[in-house]
């Protein structure tokens, strides 16, 4: 094995050096063969090269697409390209469908314009019949019997009043069924003059094969539902009228004239006809008169309306009349509701409908608000006609701020609580407990920002007013520049010390503290600098007196206050003497609730 292996490695190859001849003969091959090696590799090279032999095909496609058509074979090209063009077609609609549109830009405009025209004339029209018949009785029976047939009244005013109308009149080529000239009557829907062209000549073709009719005879007449289509043949042209109701047969014999005028006057471009309909667009003038239209005429007779006719027909338009005015009403009714609800403190109305015979209201209410079947009932509406889907949520109106704190708080009967953008006034009289309520409680409900308790008086003090006005109507008289009560007053300030003492007793018993303010006023002569010293010694004189006779009240304090208070106009002397005074202003506390009894009497008597 080890020798076999010697033997296939030889240990190198002999080098030889190449002798003239050999080089000579090598470079006389390249001479010879190397252009035509040249050539096949170049030739190999657009083979295998795929990007150069796209190149030259895009070279010639344009010519042999031309080359192929010249030679009458485009059905076999257009089946080869079909789908490559669909394909084209449907990508670039996918990837940008604004091209495809701006290129048909041109063409869908006009057709969609004619459209258009087409179907408003067509409408207009059918109203224009139906508004003549139907404020008449004979218009009620056709109303009457379009509501039993199931058609709609326009059909029915036409099929009564109309003779025969002719629709639309073809001219076709006989031999290659290709339209010639097609007119269409005022308001009548069509469809593509080409397209039934062709389809009444396979009609006609296929009666004569069905039934071996020889060429020369033809298809008189077909019936298409409530159309009737008549036929006339020339050598050359087919003349067909698409007839609605019942044509007379002088119809025919006009038809006729008509084809052997056309017939006569263009014989020869009928006979080369080449699909080239332009020549024949003259031959308008001999096919609009077949363009005819005929309704029934009456007979000249008077005919008497029966009187049953005219009693139905005024119970009918009685019922009518009752309808449209009680729909009427039940829509102002609604309205007039719809507007009631949405001015309701509490109620906001989102949106409303009448669905079924069913009006939906949709929106928000406060339950403190109004209620809206009440809103029905007053407004002659059945609630079961109402759908009313309100959410619940709180308003802020201060109408429902007020209700919802009345509803809460439950005020006394002397109370009238009262919202103003946000703020909660309280205005009369309550017991003590139910005050600290409302200052505890209040400031938490919906829609109240604050309180405003200034207004309310405790109900328990009610035996202290009078006393306290009584008090705080005296004044007390002085002299011109003196701080000496008047002589002649005893008996005013005896009832003044026996009025404090009741006060006293009763707001003891009340758990209420009193302070009594003496304010000491002057007259304006004088100069300030004198009369404010003075006005506070005649306060500290009242006070001093009321002392003196054993009336102590525990919060009595003096303030002089000059000629700033006046209690009167100084026109007279009168009105000076009554300046030159001392006055009483009473005001109540309640005392502290951990304060004993006795500890709320050593206050009030001063001790």
């Amino acid at each position: 094995m080890a020798e076999q292996a010697t033997r296939r490695a030889p240990t190198g190859p002999t080098q030889e050096t190449p002798t003239d001849k050999q080089r000579d003969y090598e470079e006389l091959r390249r001479l010879i063969v190397g252009p035509e090696k040249e050539g096949i590799a170049a030739i190999e090279d657009r083979l295998e090269n795929v990007e150069r032999r796209t190149e030259d095909v895009s070279t010639v496609v344009a010519e042999a697409i031309q080359l192929r058509r010249e030679k009458g074979d485009d059905h076999a090209l257009a089946e080869a390209l079909a789908p490559t063009i669909q394909a084209t077609l449907r990508e670039s609609v996918r990837r940008d469908p604004h091209v495809l549109a701006d290129a048909l830009f041109p063409v869908m405009g006009p057709a969609i314009r004619k459209s258009i025209t087409e179907t408003l004339r067509s409408m207009l029209e059918s109203f224009n019949e139906a508004l003549e018949h139907s404020l008449s009785l004979q218009g009620m029976q056709w109303r009457i019997e379009a509501m039993r047939t199931g058609k709609s009244f326009a059909e029915i005013a036409i099929m009564h009043s109309l003779l025969f109308r002719v629709e639309q009149v073809f001219l076709i080529h006989k031999e290659t069924g290709l339209v010639l000239n097609h007119l269409v009557a005022p308001s009548v829907a069509t469809q593509d003059p080409d397209m039934i062209a062709g389809m009444l000549t396979a009609i006609q073709q296929f009666v004569r094969d069905s039934f071996s009719s020889k060429s020369t005879e033809s298809l008189g007449s077909l019936n298409v539902g409530e159309l009737e289509v008549w036929l006339e043949e020339s050598p050359d042209a087919v003349l067909a009228a698409v007839i609605r109701g019942h044509a007379p047969q002088d119809y025919r014999l006009a038809m006729n004239e008509a084809l052997e005028n056309i017939q006569r006057h263009y014989g020869p471009a009928l006979s080369q006809f080449k699909g080239d309909a332009g020549p024949f667009r003259s031959a308008e003038e001999k096919l609009a008169p077949l363009l005819e239209t005929h309704y029934k005429q009456g007979n000249g007779e008077s005919k008497k309306t029966p009187k049953a006719a005219i009693v139905v027909g005024a119970l009918l338009g009685a019922l009518v009349l009752g309808w449209i005015v009680y729909s009427t009403y039940l829509i102002l009714q609604w309205r007039k509701f719809l507007h009631a609800l949405d001015h309701q403190p509490g109620i906001v109305l989102v949106s409303h409908s009448n669905s079924g015979g069913k009006f939906q209201i949709q929106g928000f209410r406060d339950p403190y608000s109004a209620d809206p079947s009440k809103l029905l009932s007053d407004a002659n509406l059945d609630p079961k006609d109402a759908d009313l889907q309100l959410a619940p949520y709180y308003s802020l109106d201060d109408a429902i701020v007020g209700r919802r704190s009345a509803e809460i708080l439950h005020p006394p009967a002397g109370v009238k609580l009262a919202s103003k953008n946000g703020q909660l006034v309280a205005e009369g009289a309550a017991p003590p407990q139910w005050i600290a309520e409302f200052e505890a409680h209040a400031p938490w409900i919906a829609g109240v920002t604050s309180i405003d308790d200034s207004r309310l008086d405790n109900s328990d003090l009610a035996v202290l007013k009078p006393l306290k006005t009584t008090i705080e109507s005296v004044v007390v008289l002085f002299p011109v520049g003196s701080a000496q009560i008047e002589t002649g007053q005893d008996d005013k300030l005896a009832q003044i010390g026996k009025d404090f003492q009741d006060l006293l007793t009763q707001a003891a018993r009340l758990h209420e503290s009193v302070t009594v303010e003496v304010t000491g006023h002057t007259d304006s002569t004088g100069i300030e600098g004198t009369n404010l010293p003075l006005s506070q010694d005649r306060a500290d004189a009242v006070r001093s007196h009321f002392l003196r006779h054993g009336i102590k009240p525990a919060n009595m304090r003096t303030v002089g206050v000059g000629t700033s208070q006046p209690l009167h106009s100084e026109d007279t002397e009168e009105g000076r003497q009554y300046n030159r005074s001392v006055t009483f202003r009473i005001a109540f506390t309640p005392l502290p609730v951990t304060a004993s009894p006795g500890a709320r009497s050593s206050a009030l008597s001063g001790n």
